[in-house]
């Protein structure tokens, strides 16, 4: 969540609203900063993720038009969010795009259970310590990983090995480019975006396939070796018929036409003498090509057990010209400048244009300059039709990977978006006064919302913080700013989606760079460092797991660390009996928690004391102390004053100090 926002004004006297259009006028233009805020971040969010950013932009949409009709926060905005970046990303690398629709339903099934069982509320019982936890290993984890999409290169296998290579990165964006003409950096440019156009497509493609066709493993795994195996029933086998693929080989076939009209432009317009490596671009196109034709084949002759592994090389392929057309140098400046702008606007803005979100400031600014110029840099690959990027969730899903793994996922998105949702409606009643959250509606919302999305094959959604007081501070009122901002995102994309394919992907990335700074929130380790070095300790070990792990892992090393030291807080007691002897006097001092773990500690320091002395017991530096303890000092008074000695404790400041309602101390006190 990003801790920046500032809480508006309220006047306590203001009317409250009635209902969903009793403030039109502020709700509609509050809904469309909302929408210029959440544009670029679902889009953003959605590259980070490693999925389409159609998929981003869905549950944008649904965000507002099905969660902001039923939602217990009404003045908080759902959409995907930065948190779970890390999670989607992993389980996509590791199974394929075409579980994510099942295990978000999974995760939103188990929202909207919990939601039905009022556990809203437990999930703020989440140590906000943890969640800082989480967030900065979220930061650092976006942020090394989008530095180096920032220079139009790919994320590396892990965490840890995205932060060791980013001077790697460094050194391939600080060469000053060179400008060329403005004929070689436009047609250069223009194939770059019919290249992605074509990736996006192929990707689409391998999706289905992957979908219709299990994979080897799971086929090796049940001893199906072809589908040709006379000694299985057909009913047994998983591999889908002839007539299933003949749309795939159709799409494949269009696909093949226009590769080859592009390969061949490549070379007529000399762009290909315009690149780094003509050589190498010449070998990896006539490999595009035999791998292309490759795809095709299987797909006409039904070779179901070669078509997910020529999809993917046909992919790559594709993957591999891109990274030799664009340029490393122009998109680390671009990265740059995106960078430049948000922080120049956030510190420099008039106060008049606060409402101008720097997000969208940022990437206007960098998609005007990458047009101006001409540059041959990434650009961000949107289907013209976004409703032709939805994916279905299909039970042949089931079939490659096992159901443990779909419900892990979803145990695991379901506690973290639960957890930041809440925590983020939390923070929106403090902002405003108008609305107060109802948790379990909320709850019950957002998993109907993820379910949606689920169907979708979109992107998972929480409540986001960005978009929630970007609302409020626009003058939101009621639930209307929220919906009316989920249809703008859904006239826009439907139908201006040529003007996204103008964004270069390398101004979206650095707005997650900045994004991840943010999240781990340097300022957060100043506070923790004033409860002491356990804290920062804790805080420095769960972002580590994190980075070299994963997210679940690393939050419950935080969860367990904390506990732990809650555990040696509350039993950790040290005891230091002085004794004057010439002068009769003792002086007890206690420090810590002085609880019932503790007790035989305390009783054995007691006995030493001579029996004739007077004894001052300190308890400046006492946490704690529990009913056993009190009462052990109690008893201890009267046995030691039969011996002839006193005790001297102040049992007024004890009790004002830990608000102990103890009867025996009380009678004791009003005795002396």
């Amino acid at each position: 969540m990003n801790r920046e926002s500032k809480s508006p004004a309220t006047s306590r006297n203001a009317p409250k609203p009635t209902g969903m259009l009793s403030s039109p006028k502020q709700d509609f233009l509050a809904s469309v900063v909302v929408f210029l805020v959440a544009l670029p971040l679902c889009m953003g969010i959605a590259i980070a993720s490693g999925v389409p950013v159609a998929a981003g932009l869905i549950t944008g949409i649904m965000g507002g038009l099905v969660v902001g009709w039923i939602a217990g926060a009404p003045l908080q905005v759902s959409g995907p969010a930065a948190g779970l970046t890390v999670i989607i990303f992993d389980l996509v690398q590791h199974y394929g795009l075409e579980v994510l629709g099942l295990a978000v339903i999974v995760g939103g099934a188990l929202q909207l259970l919990a939601g039905m069982l009022r556990y809203g509320r437990w999930f703020r019982a989440v140590s906000p310590a943890v969640i800082h936890d989480m967030l900065a290993g979220i930061g650092v984890l976006i942020l090394s990983s989008q530095f180096h999409v920032m220079v139009d290169d790919n994320p590396k296998g892990s965490g840890i090995q995205n932060l060791t290579s980013i001077p790697e990165a460094i050194r391939k964006g600080l060469p000053i480019p060179e400008l060329g003409s403005v004929e070689e950096r436009s047609a250069r440019r223009d194939l770059l975006q019919q290249f992605g156009t074509l990736h996006e497509q192929q990707v689409q493609l391998r999706e289905l396939a992957d979908e219709r066709i299990p994979s080897k493993a799971h086929i090796s795994m049940h001893g199906l070796a072809s589908k040709q195996d006379p000694t299985l029933p057909h009913s047994a086998l998983p591999f889908p018929d002839r007539s299933q693929l003949e749309p795939l080989a159709w799409k494949q076939k269009e696909l093949s036409h226009r590769l080859i009209a592009l390969v061949e432009k490549l070379t007529s317009q000399g762009v290909s003498q315009t690149v780094r490596d003509p050589a190498q671009l010449k070998e990896k196109t006539t490999l595009l090509l035999e791998q292309n034709r490759l795809a095709l084949d299987d797909l006409q002759q039904g070779r179901t057990g070669q078509i997910r592994a020529s999809q993917a090389n046909v992919v790559e392929g594709l993957g591999q010209v891109l990274g030799e057309l664009k340029n490393h140098d122009w998109a680390a400046k671009i990265g740059l400048l995106t960078i430049t702008v948000l922080v120049l606007w956030k510190m420099l803005a008039p106060v008049r244009l606060k409402l101008v979100p720097a997000a969208l400031l940022a990437v206007v600014v960098a998609t005007a300059v990458t047009e101006l110029l001409k540059l041959p840099v990434l650009y961000v690959e949107v289907p013209d039709n976004l409703w032709g990027e939805i994916h279905f969730p299909s039970l042949t899903v089931l079939q490659t990977v096992p159901f443990r793994v779909l419900f892990k996922a979803g145990i695991v998105l379901a506690v973290v978006a639960s957890a930041e949702t809440l925590l983020c409606a939390t923070a929106v009643d403090q902002m405003q006064t108008d609305t107060r959250t109802d948790y379990n509606r909320e709850l019950v919302a957002q998993g109907i919302g993820n379910m949606a999305c689920g169907l979708l094959g979109a992107l998972p959604m929480t409540g986001v913080i960005v978009r929630s007081s970007a609302n409020i501070e626009a003058g939101g009122k009621t639930r209307l700013a929220t919906i009316l901002h989920g249809l703008w995102l859904l006239v826009f994309v439907s139908l201006l989606a040529f003007i996204l394919r103008m964004i270069p992907t390398a101004a979206l990335a650095a707005m997650l760079v900045y994004i991840g700074y943010k999240l781990v929130n340097f300022r957060a380790i100043q506070t923790l460092r004033k409860y002491g070095w356990g804290e920062v300790a804790i805080y420095a070990a769960t972002v580590t797991t994190i980075v070299c792990t994963d997210l679940l892992t690393g939050v419950l090393t935080g969860i367990g660390l904390s506990a732990a030291k809650l555990l040696y807080t509350f039993s950790h007691l040290v005891v230091n009996l002085d004794v004057d002897h010439p002068h009769r006097k003792a002086a007890l001092s206690l420090e810590g928690a002085a609880t019932f773990v503790r007790l035989p500690v305390l009783a054995e320091e007691l006995e030493r004391v001579p029996g004739d002395v007077e004894l001052h017991v300190d308890f400046e530096h006492l946490d704690y102390i529990d009913h056993a303890c009190l009462d052990l000092l109690i008893n201890w008074e009267k046995q030691h004053e039969a011996t002839g000695g006193t005790l001297v404790i102040d049992w007024d400041m004890l009790h004002a100090n830990f608000h102990r309602e103890n009867a025996k101390s009380s009678s004791f006190k009003n005795g002396r």
